[in-house]
């Protein structure tokens, strides 16, 4: 067997051992906003997010930079969407009156550009996810937005959202293809 080029600089890791976001309130910094359109020709607003202090800053950056060092179409998992019309609505303004509550002095102005560099505060909840081999995994995601000071004074994780039914909640890999940009053009 011969010695692959990279073995002295690449860190060993142990399947199942990586770090986790821990369900609950983590404070967040919108990277880059878009809308867009579902499948179903609904208006979608899409939000990439990082968490921007404590112990898990910068997570989603961290992971999408080691993961994309072994494997090119690497998807970046920070984000966020939420529908903007019909029964949805009330919950769009929620999330954006949300922001402007979290960033002195904000004020929505119909301009999705405007949401980068805004605090939110997110509340991150477990869902279960089948793997290819059948076997039922856990992973942790944003499942609401609110605003930064609910999460200083202390929300609880929701319930895991189960395959079986459990919990409510969407699907959240249907946008996971935005990719993190710095300050120049959104890919998209």
């Amino acid at each position: 067997m011969n010695k692959p080029n990279s073995w002295d600089t690449t860190e060993a890791m142990v399947i199942g051992d990586f770090k986790t976001i821990t369900p609950g309130g983590h404070i967040c910094k919108i990277k880059q906003a878009k809308v867009d359109e579902t499948r179903s020709g609904k208006e979608i607003l899409i939000i990439m997010f990082d968490v921007a202090e404590g112990e898990f800053k910068d997570f989603y950056t961290t992971q999408y930079d080691e993961r994309k060092k072994t494997k090119s179409d690497t998807k970046y998992q920070g984000i966020y969407r939420q529908l903007t019309e019909g029964n949805s609505l009330k919950f769009f303004k929620g999330i954006l009156k949300s922001i402007e509550e979290s960033n002195n002095g904000y004020k929505w102005a119909w301009d999705e550009t405007t949401l980068k560099g805004k605090l939110f505060g997110g509340l991150f909840g477990q869902e279960e996810w089948q793997n290819n081999n059948g076997d039922i995994k856990l992973s942790t995601k944003c499942t609401q937005i609110r605003t930064v000071q609910a999460i200083k004074d202390g929300v609880e994780a929701p319930a895991i959202k189960r395959l079986n039914g459990g919990s409510t909640g969407g699907d959240t890999t249907y946008y996971a293809d935005m990719k993190p940009v710095d300050d120049g053009d959104i890919p998209f």
